[in-house]
């Protein structure tokens, strides 16, 4: 049976309270004698106590993360190798900000962009600027490693950081399944595997809860707006063409080639969604312009029915550890029996 540094019983001589002190002079006297008898002085065999208790304790220590290298490939086919894990990271998009809080790795972020404003302690982290980061704070902040996602920041900005010597580490989340995987790398390159497995294992139960609750329902056609002007969807090679299939309905643009396509008007009108999904800011009101806009297509099902809803795009449009919340939210709105709605009421 293994115990505890904390258990491991004294090795001294002790003597009971109630033994007179003479006593007990003569027992550890009577003690030491013996113990030279055998070649061991009580003064040494106490330092050899003590050496193995140190060594039980470094026996029980945490095995050191990284004890070989490790190297990981990117989405964009970088190999990228660290002897040891990262201590000065930068991310630069929203959603691997996430990632890396919910891993535990506050203090080793240290530079995060405008758009970072969750959790709320990522506010309070050094700016690196926006679509473009700014080299001169980037250098000044002295990062190990740089994340980013694929398709939001030019080549060119991380060519700039690999001139400096500076590793960086891009993600192209095109799925729910691809979110996890990106978890689970982070995890693994900053030695919080376990950390990770845990987190994945949690979201891969609330999604797997989310599937069969909506798996013998009706799934409406859904039109999912990014943006109206030009009016902007998704389709295939987007997690968010995943993400509406997960909460139970059918992408009327989950067809189309494009990651986000632009549509026409007609082939919305052609398609006749059954629900419209606005992706809003959490406390942007729906404008009346927004209400005018959408009432003049009265020919659409989601518009005679009054089922145009608002959602957060924060947890839609981040491929972050989010993402159930915004697959549980939309499920309960396309499925009230899946639970309360928790997004606005619908556009009137």
């Amino acid at each position: 049976m293994i115990h505890k540094p904390e258990d491991l019983p004294e090795r001294a001589a002790c003597s009971s309270p109630n033994e007179e002190s003479g006593s007990a002079h003569l027992r550890v006297k009577k003690q030491g004698a013996i113990l030279k008898g055998i070649g061991i002085s009580l003064w040494g065999f106490l330092m050899r106590s003590k050496f193995i208790i140190i060594a039980f304790l470094f026996l029980l220590a945490p095995s050191p993360v990284h004890a070989v290298p490790i190297t990981v490939t990117d989405d964009l086919g970088h190999s990228v190798r660290f002897t040891t894990p990262p201590q000065r990271i930068i991310s630069l998009a929203p959603s691997l900000t996430e990632m890396l809080f919910s891993l535990g790795l506050d203090d080793r972020i240290v530079g995060v962009t405008d758009y970072c404003n969750y959790p709320p302690a990522a506010m309070t982290k050094p700016k690196v600027g926006g679509m473009n980061p700014n080299l001169e704070k980037v250098l000044s902040l002295h990062p190990d490693l740089i994340v980013a996602v694929a398709g939001i920041y030019q080549n060119q900005s991380l060519a700039r950081f690999e001139q400096f010597h500076i590793p960086s580490f891009t993600v192209d989340p095109s799925s729910i399944e691809k979110i996890f995987e990106t978890i689970l790398v982070l995890g693994k390159i900053a030695g919080a595997d376990e950390t990770a497995a845990e987190k994945v294992k949690q979201l891969r139960g609330r999604l797997e809860s989310v599937r069969q609750k909506t798996l013998s329902v009706p799934r409406p056609r859904l039109l999912y707006v990014v943006d109206k002007d030009p009016l902007i969807s998704v389709g295939k090679g987007s997690y968010i063409d995943d993400l509406i299939r997960e909460a139970g309905s059918v992408n009327i643009t989950g067809e189309l080639a494009k990651a986000y396509p632009i549509v026409s008007m007609e082939y919305v009108i052609h398609q006749d969604p059954e629900v419209i999904i606005l992706a809003m800011d959490a406390d942007q009101i729906v404008s009346d312009q927004e209400k005018q806009y959408w009432s003049r297509w009265s020919s659409l099902s989601a518009v005679r029915n009054g089922k145009i809803y608002k959602v957060s795009r924060d947890l839609l449009n981040r491929p972050g550890p989010r993402i159930i919340d915004g697959i549980e939210e939309l499920a309960r709105l396309l499925h009230p029996a899946v639970g309360p709605p928790q997004a606005d009421e619908p556009v009137r």
